[in-house]
């Protein structure tokens, strides 16, 4: 059989080779840069931030934006302010009432006195978390230590760092053991500025990562985008350059704007005018052009200009803004709200720039985002700080520790963090849209409670609670005037009014609930009958 001649298999060959589908992705041409830094056969999230040196320049360049961008404090403090609102509520949930309020009100003193509650006496427990959200969103992260002294200690991130002469596994001055768990936490002395060489192990202080028993020592507060992440990065990294565009675009408005609104008085003469004498001239500076040097008036608002015999000098109108400058500053801004989570409208307190169907959509969006980070905040430092204060009690006070031991163990921790909700954007359209599925059985009252971010269990148990305190009071109080009146015959229900869930409130005549009205559209309450 005549073998085929070698062209035309190269040729076939090459036609197969060109109709692969390959990733796009994976090619690099003048759109698709050619990444530098990483392994081609894949890296660790860690791989990407290994030079502590630029790691620490990131950190650093983030906190100048905070700190200097006329914005990017502004925007990342609407954030917080988003999260944490008046402050995360704790329930505690042990089952045993006495235990409950022991527990409830120990929380209350702790977590409202500074000096009991962070390292150097200066912040509560609220502004505390309040101001956490802020620094993990520039730094990246940030370590808490809960002390022997009861206080909570925060570590900032340059100070978690890795001396250059050791040969463990320390990412950024985590030290992995098995299975990439965290073992323990390496910080150096406060005084070390972020940029300085770190070159011996006996320069940082180490800390456990748990307790013999298990319990976390140290509380490393980041947000994860990988599995194999060990330290946080700065969510103003990927908007590094729109900042300083940001900043660049604006300065130079600026300018133009000062130069627009400057004004000369500008002299011009003839060759051979006849002009007494040297004029006097503005604020000059030397010019070298040619080879040949001459005198440059400096720019100001309000200078006078004196042209040499001759010159012919023309003044110009500077175009501040031009058509492009809002949409092109808008589309920056809203790169930059965008990676803050933030919706451009609250990330400028300006909602004129869209109607109320785009504000809501916004909002509704980004309050998914507020509820996983509220969610992430609870597990990461709320409860982890709640439960070493609880051990504190257990060990210290014997009246709380005899509790709990009747409880039990796995009770005695049980507590529950309620996030701060987010209001109806439409209070009444919301409300009636929720009374309208419940009446209609279109919805359950848990799914309902679940949309606004709220447990029913724990609303349910609430509201009996709350109107079984408030039976208990009237009862309590019409007995004390049936007592100072002889001939007062007062019930609770003279005192009280419970609404019911269509929002009519029940009046009572004997023994049997009808509703009654005052007359404005209000129901009260008057009627005679026992408490049964």
């Amino acid at each position: 059989m005549p073998k085929k001649p070698e062209y035309i298999e190269s040729r076939a060959l090459q036609v197969i080779d060109d109709l692969r589908a390959d990733y796009k992705a994976a090619k690099s041409n003048r759109f698709t840069r050619k990444l530098s830094g990483v392994s081609s056969m894949g890296s660790g999230a860690d791989y990407h931030y290994s030079s502590e040196r630029a790691y620490m320049l990131i950190l650093e360049r983030a906190r100048s934006y905070q700190r200097d961008d006329p914005l990017i404090g502004q925007g990342v403090r609407r954030l917080a302010a988003n999260l944490v609102q008046e402050g995360f509520r704790l329930d505690v949930t042990t089952g045993d009432d006495l235990l409950d309020a022991a527990l409830q009100d120990k929380w209350l003193e702790w977590s409202s006195d500074p000096d009991l509650c962070h390292s150097e006496g200066e912040l509560t427990f609220g502004q505390q978390e309040a101001l956490l959200p802020q620094t993990i969103v520039v730094d990246g992260d940030v370590f808490v230590l809960p002390t022997e002294d009861g206080w909570l200690q925060y570590i900032e991130a340059h100070r978690c760092r890795t001396p250059r002469n050791t040969k463990k596994d320390v990412v950024h001055g985590v030290l992995l053991g098995k299975n990439a768990r965290r073992d323990q936490y390496w910080f150096t002395k406060e005084d070390l500025a972020p940029l300085s060489g770190l070159s011996k192990v006996s320069e940082v202080e180490k800390y456990d990562a748990r307790s013999p028993d298990g319990h976390r020592q140290v509380l490393h507060l980041y947000l994860q985008n990988r599995f194999s992440q060990r330290r946080g990065v700065s969510a103003l990294s990927p908007v590094s350059d729109m900042v300083t565009m940001h900043d660049d675009l604006q300065f130079s408005q600026l300018v133009k704007a000062q130069v627009a609104s400057a004004f000369a008085i500008i002299h011009e003469y003839s060759e051979g005018a006849d002009l007494y004498g040297s004029q006097k001239k503005g604020e000059q500076t030397t010019e070298t052009v040619g080879g040949a040097s001459r005198l440059r008036e400096k720019l100001s608002s309000g200078i006078e200009i004196f042209g040499d015999p001759g010159e012919s000098i023309k003044a110009f109108t500077a175009n501040v803004p031009n058509s492009e400058f809002f949409d092109h500053a808008k589309m920056i801004l809203s790169f930059i709200s965008l990676n803050l989570d933030l919706p451009l409208q609250v990330f400028m307190l300006d909602p004129s720039q869209t109607n109320f169907s785009g504000w809501r959509g916004a909002m509704d969006q980004a309050r998914m985002r507020f509820r996983q980070l509220q969610r992430w905040m609870i597990s990461s430092f709320h409860s982890p700080a709640y439960r070493f204060k609880l051990r504190q009690w257990i060990e210290s006070d014997p009246t709380i520790a005899k509790m709990a031991a009747k409880v039990g163990p796995k009770r005695n921790t049980s507590h529950q963090w309620h996030p701060p909700s987010f209001p109806y954007i439409e209070p009444l359209k919301d409300a009636s849209s929720d009374k309208l599925q419940l009446a209609n059985s279109l919805n359950s009252p848990r799914r309902i409670q679940a949309a606004r971010n709220r447990n029913w269990e724990d609303v349910s148990a609430e509201i009996i609670q709350d109107y079984a305190s408030a039976i208990e009071m009237a009862v309590k109080k019409a007995d004390e005037l049936n007592k100072q009146y002889k001939s007062a015959k007062i019930t609770w229900r003279d005192l009280l009014s419970l609404p019911t869930a269509d929002g009519v409130t029940i009046a009572f005549s004997g023994d049997e609930p009808t509703p009654s009205s005052n007359g404005n559209g209000t129901e009260q309450l008057f009627g005679r009958g026992n408490l049964n």
